[in-house]
């Protein structure tokens, strides 16, 4: 066979194989379903499937890389076209569909951090394209909502990120699960907390 004949195999079966991983995720819950049945289900051999995702926590680490540059698609044209709005509504904006995009993918991202060591680059987060879009964007929407010339300046690339940072999986699903906040309670006072930042800077 040739090498450009195994390329074209390889690519198809990792489309095969990330579509029916998602769509059994989809169907049963990522924790659900096991490495044996997104084989069966692919009509592959198990071998095939660990000889590319030595794990499931590897296999949705790759979809979460899809995911995540789709995500800040999204975000990128939402904030485009809906330039004329407040920067603290377009900023709400982004905290709404960070908010939504854990919601939607929180047992995809705890089994890829399972996987994941303080090694390994693709666990590193602050690192990866999502981090620094969105970091960057807040960031500069913050600017907009202190002004030129505020009498207590802040730094709002460190506002960012910890902003960032508090909306990490572990303690949104801590407001959620242990303390009983609304997803659209956490998002409301998020933003709260950004207009108080720049009102009193």
């Amino acid at each position: 066979m040739s090498v450009r004949r195994e390329r074209k195999d390889a690519i198809e079966h990792r489309r095969l194989i990330l579509q029916t991983a998602q769509s059994l995720f989809d169907e049963h819950g990522v924790h659900s379903v096991s490495m044996h049945q997104i084989a069966k289900t692919a009509g592959i051999g198990q071998a095939t499937l660990y000889r590319r995702y030595a794990h499931k926590g590897d296999l949705c680490a790759e979809l979460m890389e899809d995911y995540c540059q789709q995500l800040i698609e999204n975000i990128t044209a939402y904030l485009q076209i809906n330039v004329k709005l407040s920067p603290a509504e377009r900023l709400g904006g982004i905290i709404s569909a960070w908010i939504d995009a854990l919601e939607e993918k929180s047992e995809m991202i705890v089994t890829m951090e399972a996987r994941m060591d303080c090694d390994d680059p693709r666990g590193n987060f602050f690192h990866s394209d999502m981090y620094l879009t969105i970091r960057s964007q807040i960031a500069e929407l913050l600017s907009e909502m202190i002004g030129p010339n505020p009498p207590t300046p802040i730094d709002t690339t460190l506002t960012a990120h910890a902003l960032i940072c508090s909306m990490a999986p572990p303690g949104y699903f801590h407001l959620k699960h242990e303390m009983a906040y609304t997803r659209e309670q956490i998002k409301q006072s998020y933003l709260h907390m950004c207009q108080l930042t720049a009102q009193r800077s």
